[in-house]
Order: structure tokens, then C-alpha cells, then sequence
């Protein structure tokens, strides 16, 4: 599957292997850089797109005119913001090399940002419970914009149906199990302005891609748990439900994987089925934790 973006044909080219995170990078500019409020700071909006570059990366080291066409700015600008963001830590620049990798404070940012996140700590014994019961890939994902970003990681003893995922891997919102999970529960103007950048996003494929979004939807109403056959990639399984934070604050999703052969339709059902039971558990001890840190508060 292909996206359609409206970007130079010449910039995502088939058999480019840098095709898929360039354009991930594009759009991230476009629904970040452009914003109607006033105190949007579109320079540091920049900057974190540049960075961003680099994960999207399969390569350690990058050079300024390859961020620069991944992430669509002029040579000037992206090279001001390497620069700058080498200054402060979060790039490291390899003079020889003439390129820049990701640095020290960008992975002292990281951990930190993980440290505190208690739901992950929460979710993973029942990851592992998952992945070793079932033999398949677990894991707690969130959405972060377009794309699914996968938060916790379970991999199944199993190595025949492990799935190349780890913290931090990104697969498609729309077409998969997990990304319909996490569209499910959206108030209907959430759900239509996403749907909109959708459409953009995967333009040649839409009609194919809502249709799975609204099954994906009816069955998370009916059963808790929605499937997909056969999505992301063309041999993979998977099954996921929703997991609301206290409030509908954030929405979550708990998801299984597997090759196809190893995660038919009546396995699905079976994990579907669990991950409903997993999901009201922990979403009832999210809201006990909540409210005992209401009366702490007090």
C-alpha cells in the first residue's frame, strides 16, 4: 500500500528504502509546523521534526542534505537546527564523517520520558501472560498522530511468531487491528477530523481502508475486541481492544499479533475475548489508583 501525499514522485520512489519514513517525517511536518495559534513556536517545531528524522531513520548516521529532504526543509535551516541541536546534546556531530547521530540527551530524554509512565508497568505482566499463553506478540500502543506507536513490547518464547516490534515501532492507524482499537472510542468530532487527514494520507486506498475502520468500529461496540486479517503486512494477524484511561484522558490499546497461519479466526476470538477481561481490570485499578491519589491530594 502505498500513500498518496501530494509530495515529488521523485521522493518516494518504489524499491527506495527510505521512501516510507521520509514521508512519515513529511507529514509530521505538515500537521505540526502549520498550526493556527498564535503561540505555536514554529522554529521548535521544526527542530523536533528534525529529530525525529533520525528515528525515523534505518541508518545510525545522517548527513544534512539527507535530513533535509526527509523532512522537506531548506539546506540553510536544517542545517541551523543540526547545529543547534548538537549544541545542546540531543545530536552528536562526527566531524569526519560530516554527519550527525543521535545523542546522549536525546536518550537521557527518552528514558526519562518512560520512567514514569506506571501503565506500562501495570500492563506488563499481562503482556507476558499473553505472549506466553498464546504464543504471540503483545503489546500497549497509543496513537501518535497518524500512526500507531507501540509503548510496550511482549515477544513470545516462540520465535517462529515473534513480530520485529519493539518499544517505539511504528505501524499504520488505519488497516490494522490495534489502530482501529484506538480510533473506536473517538467522539465523533475527533473522529471526523481524523478521518479527513486519513483520506489524505491514503487516498488511493480509501474506500478499502474506511470500510475496515467501520468493521473494526461495529465490532469493538459488539464484542469489546476488533481483528484484522492480512493488514499491515500481508501475512499478519492480529486482535485488539480499547484501554481508556480514567476520564477518557487517553486512549490505549492492547493488542496481539501474529503470522497469519499462527492466529486464525478462532484464536482471535479466544485472545479478544481475554483482552476484554485484561482491559476492565486494568482500566477498574487505573480509577482505584486515581481515586486514592484524590485522597492523598486532600
Amino acid at each position: 500500500m502505498s500513500d498518496q501525499t501530494g509530495e515529488n514522485p521523485a521522493s518516494s520512489r518504489p524499491g527506495d528504502p527510505a521512501a516510507a519514513p521520509r514521508e512519515r517525517v513529511r507529514q509530521r511536518r505538515r500537521s505540526g509546523v502549520v498550526a493556527q495559534d498564535r503561540d505555536f513556536v514554529n522554529a521548535l517545531a521544526r527542530g523536533l521534526v528534525v529529530l525525529e528524522a533520525f528515528g525515523a531513520s534505518s541508518s545510525v548516521w545522517l548527513g544534512g542534505a539527507e535530513v533535509a529532504e526527509r523532512v522537506g526543509l531548506p539546506k540553510p535551516t536544517t542545517s541551523r537546527l543540526l547545529q543547534a541541536l548538537a549544541g545542546l546534546g540531543y545530536l552528536h556531530y562526527a566531524p569526519r564523517r560530516r554527519q550527525y547521530r543521535i545523542g546522549a540527551a536525546a536518550l537521557a530524554l527518552g528514558f526519562a520520558a518512560r520512567e514514569p509512565f506506571s501503565l506500562a508497568d501495570l500492563v506488563r505482566p499481562y503482556l507476558k501472560q499473553l505472549a506466553d499463553t498464546f504464543a504471540v506478540h503483545a503489546s500497549l500502543a497509543a496513537r501518535d498522530r497518524l500512526d500507531v506507536i507501540e509503548l510496550e513490547v511482549c515477544h513470545s518464547l516462540n520465535t517462529l511468531v515473534t513480530l520485529r516490534l519493539e518499544v517505539g515501532s511504528r505501524i499504520p492507524l488505519a488497516g490494522t487491528a490495534t489502530g482501529h482499537a484506538l480510533i473506536a472510542p473517538l467522539a465523533e468530532a475527533e473522529l471526523d477530523y481524523l478521518l479527513g487527514l486519513l483520506r489524505e494520507r491514503h487516498a488511493k486506498h480509501w474506500d478499502s481502508l474506511l470500510a475496515s475502520i467501520e468493521t473494526g468500529r461495529r465490532e469493538v461496540a459488539a464484542q469489546g475486541f476488533t481483528t484484522a486479517s492480512a493488514s499491515w503486512n500481508t501475512d499478519i494477524n492480529g486482535v485488539a481492544v480499547p484501554l481508556v484511561a480514567p476520564g477518557g484522558s487517553q486512549v490505549y490499546a492492547l493488542a496481539c499479533g501474529a503470522p497469519a497461519r499462527h492466529l486464525p479466526a478462532s484464536k482471535q476470538r479466544r485472545i479478544g475475548e481475554r483482552l476484554v477481561e485484561i482491559a476492565r481490570e486494568i482500566e477498574q485499578r487505573l480509577l482505584e489508583g486515581d481515586v486514592l491519589a484524590s485522597r492523598d491530594e486532600k
